[in-house]
């Protein structure tokens, strides 16, 4: 019986509220529509224990960021550590034929340790197993305001946003992510990200 052909992991990356979201789900049902066996992973993986529930009440409630206090370290470790755990089912996805477009991935962490205090030597390490996608895209520009969830930790301070979007093109820069213009009509970022993954599929 012949084996299914390997699938591909494509991340795409960003600052928070700049469609994500849309543009992964619009890839996903264009690799469908090729006849591809495809799917969206939103990472970190929230409801994957330990790390996951911790980490999405940690982004999203400050009582209980006060009450469970974390270094940028710690909470980066908790990061690479969710995706560690993920990666063996990752793995056997991808083995097994399907196609998965990740809404952000270890570059996300790094870009978000590096805004929030940490060094890239830190980061790295930490981040060395995990396995590399097949492509890396940054969505970049400016982020659409009505996609800002109130009380996020990383969604609540421009300043801080700006600041992880410099970081986002420096890591592009250093790694090769690929960069599409993310202030466009949905149709046309669609389309440039279709273009750049069609060689693959």
């Amino acid at each position: 019986m012949k084996q299914p052909q390997k699938g591909k992991l494509v991340a795409v990356y960003g600052v928070n509220g700049i469609g994500k979201t849309t543009q992964t789900n619009l890839l996903v049902e264009y690799l469908q529509s090729q006849g591809k066996q495809a799917s969206r992973l939103k990472v970190p993986v929230y409801d994957l224990e330990p790390e996951g529930p911790f980490i999405y009440k940690y982004l999203r409630d400050p009582k209980f960021r006060e009450e469970n206090p974390k270094t940028t370290d710690e909470l980066q470790k908790l990061y690479a550590d969710n995706r560690t755990r993920y990666e063996p089912e990752l793995r056997a996805r991808l083995e097994a034929g399907e196609w998965i477009v990740a809404e952000d991935y270890k570059g996300t962490g790094m870009a978000w340790g590096l805004t929030w205090g940490s060094d890239i030597e830190y980061l790295e390490e930490i981040n060395k197993a995990a396995m590399e996608p097949d492509i890396s895209i940054l969505m970049h520009g400016h982020r659409f305001d009505t996609a800002i969830e109130k009380d996020h930790r990383n969604e609540m301070e421009s300043e801080r946003i700006a600041i992880c979007k410099n970081f986002h093109i420096l890591l592009a820069h250093k790694y090769g992510w690929t960069v599409a213009n993310a202030n466009q009509p949905i149709e046309d970022v669609h389309r440039h990200l279709v273009a750049l993954i069609e060689k693959m599929v």
